[in-house]
């Protein structure tokens, strides 16, 4: 027995093949639909600020990427949408000098944590310990 699939493509009748092809379309967009609901663009402000604790300014992170000028940079850390190419390139950019493979999403900030540009100046044998154990070796010599 044929399946449908074989007898619709083999049918002479193009109104059939139009509808058949309608159905397997409109299966494709809906689980594409489905794919897209846990889809989270970059965090483009957030990464803006990582780059900038590491030095970088909107002039440099614009001389450096393929668009006009700082103002381009400073609408996305205000919430503008970059094409294509230049938000591939920013993040291209961004985990070139953070050395973090996975970038931020929006609405994940509280999510993970990672630390770029900090001083870790209250961990275990950080700042905050070497000062005091400094200040210990003065007060005592």
């Amino acid at each position: 027995m044929e399946s449908l699939v074989d007898l619709v493509s083999s049918s002479t009748d193009p109104r059939a093949r139009a509808r058949f092809q309608n159905l397997q379309l409109k299966k494709k967009v809906k689980e594409f639909r489905v794919a897209m609901r846990g889809y989270k663009r970059p965090d483009f402000n957030r990464m803006i600020l990582d780059l900038c604790k590491l030095g970088w300014t909107h002039e440099k992170i614009a001389f450096v990427l393929p668009v006009a000028n700082a103002s381009t940079v400073s609408e996305w850390a205000r919430g503008g949408k970059p094409n294509y190419e230049n938000g591939e390139a920013f993040v291209m950019l961004w985990k070139t000098e953070t050395g973090i493979e996975r970038e931020p999403r929006e609405g994940e900030w509280q999510t993970y944590k990672y630390t770029v540009g900090q001083l870790d100046i209250f961990e275990d044998g950080g700042l905050c310990d070497q000062v005091i154990s400094e200040l210990d070796r003065e007060i005592k010599g």
